[in-house]
């Protein structure tokens, strides 16, 4: 008992001790807080708390260690991306060095006093797989969304719009005509585009089963997308300096631009003007294809590697071309409200540097994702 006594006077620690305080510390390699919390915060508290706690400690790199702290995370309803992070008695988080440094002897004391860290309330990591899976999905969603708004705003497809408003005001068509002409327009270009979708989806679907075929396309486009990225930005410097649209590299050529206002402009003069603007429409939004896909493809590679097929890609189909359409539904609303066609002009031009730079920094995070 003399030995139990002297054991407890030396080290601080009772005799009927409770369990000690687990810490769980979640660690990276070559990170500059995780060497500050190893060198200054764990020696001191080994000095003050000895026997009190077990630290356990998980490199995140390993991809089991990152499935239990995405689980811990999911458990405390914390969203958090900290470099270091300890978790005490499985209900403090502390994250970052300063947090660390500061909470966590006094936590660890707390939780010794009350004993509360007896019983080990953990769930099994294999939930921290769902979570991971879970978050690889929202990203995807995201991602998607993104693109499709991107690309609805991608001035290919906007200025020819713009110049379609500009016809059907000069035509004199108003309200009721004018709801209706945007409706169907609309409509064409939606059920084309997914039309499109489908057919590259079918195509590129000849690469499942086939890794290194497949991986072979993801660098190819990976490559496209870096260089589409390089051209955006430089279409955006050299429209900022000239205001000249010729001066943009990314754009459809002459000859298709001559061919998309030639059809514009017959669908004014047919009989049955709405059934003639629907076919239009989709000749049209397949034209336009030859730009737009630029974003639409690389998009359609992400959501086939993500979600595989099935309805979950069905529906990542919808958002990117609901995404795709809501603005040119937004412009035709403007429109309805009596919005002189100048404003339409003026504005497009003067979001054309914008949009180009949004585009290039789009096509540079595509090409990062298809790389990894």
């Amino acid at each position: 008992m003399w030995k139990m006594l002297l054991l407890s006077f030396l080290f601080r620690v009772p005799i009927f001790a409770s369990s000690p305080v687990v810490i769980e510390y979640f660690f990276q390699a070559g990170c500059g807080e995780c060497a500050r919390v190893e060198r200054l915060t764990l020696p001191l508290l080994e000095e003050h708390s000895r026997g009190r706690y077990e630290l356990r400690k998980y490199d995140v790199g390993n991809e089991e260690n990152y499935l239990k702290l995405l689980t811990r995370l999911e458990q405390l309803r914390i969203d958090a991306n900290d470099p270091v992070c300890m978790i005490v008695g499985f209900r403090h988080y502390l994250g970052g060095f300063d947090a660390i440094d500061r909470r966590l002897p006094g936590i660890v004391e707390q939780e010794w006093s009350n004993s509360l860290s007896a019983a080990e309330d953990e769930k099994p990591v294999g939930t921290g797989r769902e979570l991971l899976q879970k978050r690889a999905a929202a990203f995807t969603v995201g991602t998607v969304a993104m693109a499709g708004m991107l690309d609805g705003f991608n001035p290919c497809a906007f200025t020819t719009l713009v110049f379609f408003l500009s016809l059907l005001a000069v035509s004199g068509i108003r309200k009721g005509r004018l709801l209706a002409a945007g409706s169907v327009y609309c409509l064409a270009c939606l059920i084309t585009y997914i039309a499109l979708g489908f057919g590259l989806s079918r195509f590129l679907r000849l690469f499942t089963g086939h890794e290194l075929l497949r991986r072979g396309l993801e660098l190819l486009l990976a490559g496209v997308l870096l260089v589409c990225g390089g051209l955006s930005f430089l279409d955006a410097w050299r429209f900022r300096r000239t205001g000249c649209g010729g001066s943009i590299t990314l754009q459809l050529p002459d000859r298709v631009k001559a061919l998309i206002h030639a059809v514009l402009r017959g669908v004014l003069r047919k009989r049955y003007f709405l059934p003639a603007l629907f076919l239009a429409g989709c000749l049209v939004t397949f034209l336009e294809s030859a730009c737009t896909g630029q974003v639409y493809v690389p998009t359609l590679v992400l959501m086939a590697r993500e979600s595989g097929g099935g309805w979950r890609w069905f529906r990542l189909l919808l958002l990117y071309n609901f995404m795709f359409i809501l603005p040119l539904l937004v412009l035709f609303a403007v429109a309805l409200r009596g919005t002189a066609q100048t404003v339409f002009l003026r504005w497009s031009r003067r979001n054309v540097v914008p949009a180009k730079i949004a585009l290039g920094c789009f096509f540079w995070f595509l090409a990062g994702v298809m790389l990894v």
